[in-house]
């Protein structure tokens, strides 16, 4: 296949595959990354695509499976990295005990959060600035504030609670 076969055939798709892939990965960064590999591997497959009847979906079928790959990675990275973080929020004057428990009470309290509040509770949580978060949600400076106030003040709650720190 030459090279304005190949764009010809598949670069049309471009538009239809990044909505695709930031539907999937919700990230509009991570969305054109995804679509880059689709297109790399679409390339190195030049060969071997003559066969394939419909463009569109072994485009999709094939983005997908990257999404889902890089979806999965994300999702480890981000229990690691949470892993991480949670653990040094318990200060060093806390046992491994204690360190444990506010870390499963944590996770626990973020497994109830809806999807959207959980992503900024997390990038806060992480010290990502008002702004960055405004960029990276879609929300206001304001919205967020309130969100973030609001589901540390429940889970500093929920903690006494379930103490009997009250």
């Amino acid at each position: 296949m030459t090279n304005t076969e190949f764009k010809n055939r598949f670069l049309p798709l471009h538009k239809e595959l990044y909505s695709m892939a930031v539907r999937i990965l919700g990230d509009s960064y991570e969305a054109e990354d995804a679509v880059q590999n689709l297109y790399l591997k679409l390339w190195e497959r030049r060969d071997t695509l003559g066969s394939v009847e419909n463009d569109g979906a072994y485009c999709r079928q094939l983005l997908k499976n990257i999404c889902i790959d890089r979806w999965r990675e994300m999702q480890r990275h981000q229990q690691q990295s949470f892993d991480e973080e949670a653990i040094d929020l318990c200060d060093e004057t806390h046992s491994d005990e204690e360190k444990s428990d506010k870390l499963k009470h944590l996770r626990a309290f973020l497994a109830r959060l809806h999807e959207r509040q959980r992503r900024i509770f997390l990038l806060r949580l992480r010290g990502s600035t008002y702004d960055e978060m405004e960029q990276l949600t879609g929300l206001t400076a304001t919205s967020l504030r309130m969100t973030v106030s609001r589901l540390k003040r429940e889970f500093i709650n929920s903690y006494k609670q379930k103490t009997g720190n009250i």
